[in-house]
């Protein structure tokens, strides 16, 4: 059995010598994430394999519109006796929650039934799997129209609106680093089979209600700039969304939003998980390599783009940022 490094060749047999193929994401999934599982699972479902789609989490509201068939949010209602599983837009186990992650162990690390990682993050933390990674690529999905051309597989418009929304999602609509030739030219493809660049765009970055207004101005009276690191930080307690009536979807992108300002360089959102518990989402404009950041924090991501968890205080968390960027700008100078 191949393990390590594989080319899309060498994924292309391991798929077809499987039937009954698992697809599992990260949870809290974005549209990279939801974008390449259902495309992945629409297009081997052509090839007469039967596949299904699992996510902790549900789909968010702004990519209902990437139906979806055979996705389940539960171990306890999948289907069973899976030969393949295929790992899509993570680089460690555990972001697939605990629940999959003992799945997992159970059923196909210690059974010895293979493991497929197709994912474009830095700092791979799975290793007992075939992997096809690559951190250059702008999304995930990149990597499954890769796959799909190397069976010479036709892409229907529903394939191809599912690729096209992992591309706008993970560059922003074309304004993140990462918008290389590729992405360009796969777009090109993309829109010719029909993606339906309109409803990605609405659905996406439409702005919404009211309500969000007022979540994002109770988001943004919480900014501290840190002039000297060139980095703005805002958070959110539970407390924001109960008030205004709103949820986490609607707070999408505020990281983001923080380095369109001329003097940021590091855009940080942090949102309240649960008591004591925080997410920390990084965004930057290549001043910082934010996937070696993280890492310190136990996350990881992209060069531009990462997250991770954090266990305690919002204010230690807050000054304990500050600290390491001050100390990785005085390391660099």
């Amino acid at each position: 059995m191949l393990r390590g490094n594989c080319s899309l060749s060498q994924i292309r047999n391991i798929v077809e010598d499987s039937k009954k193929i698992l697809i599992v994401s990260h949870y809290n999934p974005d549209g990279d994430a939801i974008g390449s599982s259902l495309a992945l699972c629409a297009f081997l479902n052509k090839l007469s394999k039967d596949c299904s789609v699992y996510n902790r989490d549900e789909i968010p509201n702004y990519l209902n519109f990437l139906s979806a068939t055979s996705f389940y949010t539960s171990i306890d209602i999948l289907p069973t006796d899976f030969d393949l599983l295929i790992i899509v837009d993570l680089n460690d186990f555990e972001r697939t929650g605990s629940d999959m992650q003992n799945y997992i162990d159970l059923n196909f690390v210690n059974t010895k039934k293979p493991i497929v990682v197709i994912d474009h993050h830095e700092n791979n933390k799975i290793n007992d799997a075939n992997l096809y990674i690559d951190t250059k690529a702008c999304s995930t999905g990149v990597l499954i129209f890769r796959l799909v051309r190397e069976f010479q597989g036709l892409i229907d418009s529903y394939i191809a609106t599912c690729l096209l929304t992992t591309i706008i999602t993970d560059t922003s609509s074309f304004k993140n680093s990462n918008s290389n030739e590729e992405a360009f030219l796969i777009s090109h493809e993309l829109i010719k089979s029909g993606g339906d660049l309109q409803s990605i765009n609405k659905k996406i970055f439409e702005i919404g209600d009211i309500k969000k207004l007022a979540l994002r101005t109770k988001i943004y009276s919480t900014l501290r700039f840190e002039e000297k690191i060139k980095t703005a930080i805002c958070y959110s307690t539970n407390s924001f969304y109960t008030e205004t009536h709103t949820s986490k979807e609607d707070s999408e992108g505020i990281a983001n939003s923080l380095i369109n300002y001329s003097d940021v360089e590091l855009g940080i959102f942090i949102r309240e998980i649960e008591p004591q518990k925080w997410k920390a989402s990084l965004r930057g404009n290549n001043y910082y390599n934010l996937s070696d950041f993280a890492s310190k924090f136990g996350g990881g991501g992209h060069r531009n783009a990462s997250g991770f968890m954090f266990g305690g205080d919002l204010e230690s968390l807050i000054e304990k940022i500050i600290l390491e960027l001050k100390d990785e700008q005085n390391t660099n100078r």
